[in-house]
C-alpha cells in the first residue's frame, strides 16, 4: 500500500545524488541537473528556492544528514530549546485547567510527552556537536581571527544554552512534583526517566565546554602576542637586508646557549589503556616478571614505660582577711570576759582593710563555725517597732568546756 511517507522516501532515494549535491551548496538547472529532478524534489518539499533559479536543501533535512555524517560547520548555532520549554509549561498548565475533559487531557499529555522527547533529542544533538568540536579543537577555521571569532561565538551559544538548561530543570522538577501529587505517576516517571536523569550530565558537559572555551581564549591571546613579536622580527629582517645578525665573539669560550644540546635517551613505556591483544599479553608478562614485594618486618613492640606525674597543689595565697581571722580566733580563745569585734578591729591592721560591716559578717561566720559563743549588740528598734533588726557590734567568748558525764557500771554479785 502506497502512503505519502513511502512516496517521499522513494523520491529521496531516486534522486539521492541531487540531494547529496544540494547538501554541499545551492543547485540549479544545468548540464548535470534536469528540471524534472528538481521538480520532483520540490514536490516532496526537499528543495526550497533561492533567488531566481537556485535551490537549497530543506534545513531540517540538512540537519538530519549532518547529524548522520557528524559534520558541523564552523559557526553552526546550537539548537534552541527555549520555545520547547515554554510549550512544555503551557501544556501542563492546560492539563490542570481541563481536568473534566478527559479526551482533551489525553491528547495534551501525548503532546507533552512528545515535547519532552524532542527536548531530550535536541539536547543530545547539542552535546554531541559540542563534544565533536571539542575533540577536533575547532580545526575547521583558516585564520587566527576566525578562530577567535569562533570561540566567542560558541561561548555565547553555551552560555545561552546553560541558562535554558537551568530553566528546563526548574520546569521539569515542577511538572514531575505536581504530577506525583495529582496521581499521574506514569507522567512523573516519564519526566524523571527522560529529563531529570540526564540533567546532571548536560549541566556538567556545558560547564566543561565553557571551561575549555575560556582556556582556548586565553591561549589564543598568548599565541597572538607571540605572533606579533615574530612579525616584528620578520619586518626588521626584511627592512634590513644587509644586516648579518647579532655579532658574537667566538674567540673566547662559546656561550652555552649556542652549543648543540643532546636529548635524553628515549625509553619505551607500555600504555596501560592499550586495547591491542598483543600489548595486553606483553604487559601481563612484564607484570608476572616483577619481583614480589617482601612484607616489611614487624618491629618488636617495646615495653611501655609510664611516668608518674604528681600534680603539686599550688599554695593558696594568704590574704589580710585570713590573717585577721586567725589572730581573732587566738585572741578570743584567751579572752575571759568577752571580746568586742569592732574594738578589736580598731587595733588590727589586717582587719582594717575591710569595712566594719563586712568585717562583722565575716568574723561572725568564722566564730560560729569554730563553736565560739557570740552575742550581738543590737541597735534601738525603729520608730513604731518593738524589736530591733540591726546590730552594730558583737562580743565573742571562748568555747565552753564540755565535761563528759560519768558512767557507772553496776556489778552483779554472784
Amino acid at each position: 500500500m502506497s502512503t505519502p511517507i513511502k512516496d517521499v522516501l522513494q523520491t529521496l532515494s531516486r534522486y539521492a545524488d541531487l540531494v547529496a549535491q544540494a547538501l554541499a551548496g545551492v543547485v540549479a538547472v544545468g548540464d548535470d541537473v534536469s528540471h524534472a529532478e528538481i521538480l520532483a524534489l520540490r514536490q516532496v518539499g526537499a528543495l526550497r528556492p533561492v533567488g531566481d533559479d537556485g535551490y537549497r536543501l530543506h534545513p531540517r533535512l540538512r540537519e538530519y544528514l549532518q547529524d548522520h555524517l557528524q559534520l558541523f560547520p564552523a559557526f553552526q548555532s546550537l539548537a534552541d530549546i527555549g520555545a520547547k520549554i515554554t510549550l512544555l509549561k503551557s501544556l501542563w498548565d492546560e492539563v490542570e485547567l481541563l481536568r473534566g475533559d478527559r479526551e482533551s487531557v489525553v491528547g495534551m499529555i501525548d503532546e507533552l510527552q512528545t515535547t519532552v522527547l524532542d527536548i531530550g533529542d535536541t539536547m543530545n544533538r547539542n552535546m554531541l556537536q559540542l563534544q565533536i568540536l571539542m575533540s577536533t579543537r575547532y580545526g575547521n577555521v583558516r585564520s587566527l581571527e576566525a578562530k577567535k571569532s569562533q570561540n566567542r561565538f560558541y561561548q555565547k551559544q553555551t552560555s545561552a544554552l546553560s541558562g535554558d538548561v537551568q530553566r528546563l530543570a526548574r520546569e521539569a522538577e515542577r511538572v514531575e512534583r505536581e504530577a506525583s501529587i495529582r496521581g499521574r505517576d506514569d507522567l512523573a516517571r516519564f519526566i524523571r526517566r527522560q529529563l531529570l536523569t540526564n540533567m546532571m550530565s548536560w549541566q556538567h558537559g556545558l560547564s566543561d565546554m565553557q571551561t575549555f572555551l575560556r582556556n582556548e581564549i586565553y591561549r589564543l591571546r598568548v599565541v597572538e602576542q607571540d605572533l606579533k613579536l615574530l612579525a616584528r622580527t620578520d619586518m626588521l629582517l626584511r627592512q634590513q637586508p644587509g644586516w648579518r645578525g647579532f655579532e658574537v665573539d667566538f674567540s673566547g669560550e662559546i656561550p652555552d646557549f649556542l652549543l648543540a644540546t643532546c636529548l635524553s635517551p628515549l625509553v619505551a613505556h607500555s600504555e596501560p589503556m592499550e586495547s591491542d591483544r598483543g600489548m595486553v599479553d606483553e604487559m601481563a608478562t612484564l607484570a608476572r616478571a616483577l619481583p614480589s614485594s617482601a612484607a616489611p618486618p614487624i618491629p618488636a613492640e617495646a615495653p611501655k614505660r609510664y611516668t608518674r606525674i604528681v600534680d603539686v597543689p599550688a599554695p593558696r595565697p594568704i590574704t589580710p582577711a585570713m590573717k585577721a581571722l586567725g589572730r581573732l580566733l587566738r585572741d578570743v580563745s584567751t579572752a575571759e570576759g568577752g571580746l568586742s569585734l569592732i574594738e578589736w578591729r580598731d587595733g588590727n591592721v589586717d582587719a582594717q582593710t575591710m569595712p566594719p560591716s563586712i568585717w562583722l559578717v565575716l568574723a561572725l561566720a568564722a566564730l560560729r563555725a569554730g563553736q565560739h559563743e557570740v552575742h550581738l549588740v543590737h541597735n534601738l528598734p525603729r520608730d513604731g517597732e518593738r524589736f530591733a533588726h540591726t546590730f552594730r557590734d558583737a562580743r565573742a567568748f571562748p568555747k565552753r568546756k564540755v565535761i563528759p558525764k560519768a558512767t557507772h557500771r553496776q556489778g552483779v554479785a554472784v
